[in-house]
């Protein structure tokens, strides 16, 4: 019984690094949206069974980034306008609250370590705008976020925001991404820093709030240059958040 309990672990355990590995190739890109999750192209480029592809895409089932269609099969999904505005609500009332927990902590107790890397991080988001490395600048963007996320130190509202901006990687990936709308994302990104290191818990929120505002109207904005593409369109720029 020990040595089937053993296989049985071993499966799961590779079946959630498929799912890891799926996942990733959603939200780096490599399968796009609306596209159909092809187990036995899966099994073959991962080296697996498709009963593990098959048990992994199960697994991934309730993350937010495919459906399962009866009859048909998985699919990432396409998300509708309404969708993506709701997505941009709540994932700007989770930062806006993290922005003005950060502050509150650097009121409270100083922490130059943690300003001085969100600093850095700016100067180098500026350094990959100026050099058009949109791909670096993206990255970037996730962690300037994710670091105020987590001085929040608020572990629910980091589980909570983390699954949001998964979906969310789902329409990034898209848009003009005009160099004017990047230099006014960093430009945001600059008042949130400024707010956090006064130690402004109001002045936080209030620019996290208008940071994802901006950020949705940047977003409505290619739908209108791409008319009629909508999201989930082949486009590899990327709408600043």
């Amino acid at each position: 019984m020990g040595t089937g309990m053993a296989i049985g672990f071993q499966r799961v355990t590779l079946a959630g690094e498929v799912r890891a590995e799926i996942e990733r190739r959603i939200i780096a890109g490599g399968i796009r949206s609306g596209e159909k999750l092809n187990e036995a192209a899966l099994a073959e480029t991962m080296g697996v069974s498709r009963g593990t592809v098959r048990e992994a895409v199960r697994m991934l089932s309730d993350s937010g980034l495919i459906e399962i269609i009866a009859n048909r099969g998985a699919f990432v999904r396409r998300l509708t306008v309404e969708e993506i505005r709701n997505l941009y609500d709540l994932r700007g009332a989770i930062f806006a609250m993290a922005c003005a927990a950060f502050a509150r902590r650097m009121a409270d107790a100083p922490d130059p370590a943690a300003l001085d890397a969100l600093a850095q991080n700016v100067d180098q988001m500026r350094e990959a705008h100026a050099r058009d490395q949109r791909d670096r600048y993206y990255e970037l963007n996730i962690a300037f976020h994710e670091a105020l996320i987590e001085g929040a130190r608020n572990d629910r509202a980091r589980s909570i925001h983390d699954g949001l901006v998964k979906e969310m990687h789902l329409f990034r990936r898209r848009g003009l991404s005009r160099s004017l709308s990047i230099a006014q994302s960093i430009d945001e990104h600059i008042e949130i820093l400024r707010a956090v290191r006064a130690g402004d818990a109001e002045a936080a929120r209030s620019a996290a709030l208008q940071h994802t505002r901006l950020g949705l109207t940047r977003f409505e904005q290619t739908l209108e240059d791409n008319a009629p593409d909508r999201p989930g369109t082949d486009s590899e720029d990327y709408v600043p958040l």
